[in-house]
């Protein structure tokens, strides 16, 4: 009989590369279409219980004192609770922001920020060894969040582009779960092709171009909304 461990992670690896294959499903079908919808909510339950494995996975590990592992897999999974939760519970908010949303938002990105914090300064103790780089690119990220905590807390929005804020929560989510698995599943793959510091470009490639495809869309959907002025 499986021990608890091996149980949540034969759970956490066929919920992460199932989630990986339906990602591109929903994200390539017309918005709001049958197969969108359907796609899209199956997605988002794997991805529940990446999250959910992956945070009581990171909590065995420190248990046995694999701290590098339990940090990363800790800051990846908050990283990858706040944009699924947003990018699902925006779509009930579509008319304006309750205060009850904006208050489990920031609580979300303020665990982001505080959690890639912890992470970047632990990359700063290894000096770069082990995974030391790895989590000074992702505590920085985690920091770069900062911005919009003190910009809601100065300033609470009423109302929000909810179109994109669900379509960048999705695509941060796939950017992490891609993330985890080169740096952790696909290590294995890629140890042959990528070796040293070079391993870097593997963990580091979804989030800059899921970036990339975050700013294109918000240029996307901004010409298609512009309303078109007739000339005679």
């Amino acid at each position: 009989m499986p021990s608890i461990t091996s149980l949540l992670t034969i759970i956490h690896v066929v919920a992460g590369f199932s989630s990986l294959l339906l990602f591109w499903i929903p994200a390539f079908n017309r918005k709001g279409g049958v197969n969108h919808i359907r796609i899209g909510n199956l997605y988002v339950k794997l991805m529940w219980i990446v999250v959910i494995t992956s945070g009581l996975l990171s909590i065995k590990n420190l248990y046995i004192g694999r701290t590098q592992m339990a940090a990363f897999l800790g800051f990846l999974t908050i990283l990858t609770a706040n944009p699924l939760w947003k990018g699902i519970a925006i779509l009930n908010y579509k008319k304006g922001l309750t205060d009850a949303f904006l208050k489990r938002q920031l609580f979300l990105e303020i665990m982001v920020c505080v959690t890639g914090a912890l992470l970047l300064g632990y990359g700063i103790y290894l000096q770069g060894n082990g995974n030391g780089v790895l989590m000074i690119i992702f505590g920085i990220l985690g920091l770069s969040n900062l911005k919009d905590v003190l910009k809601t807390i100065k300033n609470p929005p009423t109302k929000a582009d909810w179109l994109m804020e669900h379509v960048r929560g999705m695509i941060i989510t796939g950017i992490a779960a891609y993330t985890a698995f080169f740096a952790f599943g696909g290590r294995t793959l890629m140890g042959n092709i990528f070796t040293g510091y070079w391993m870097i470009i593997p963990w580091v490639a979804p989030t800059v171009l899921g970036i990339r495809a975050i700013k294109y869309l918000e240029k996307y959907y901004q010409r298609k909304r512009k309303p078109v002025i007739a000339t005679a």
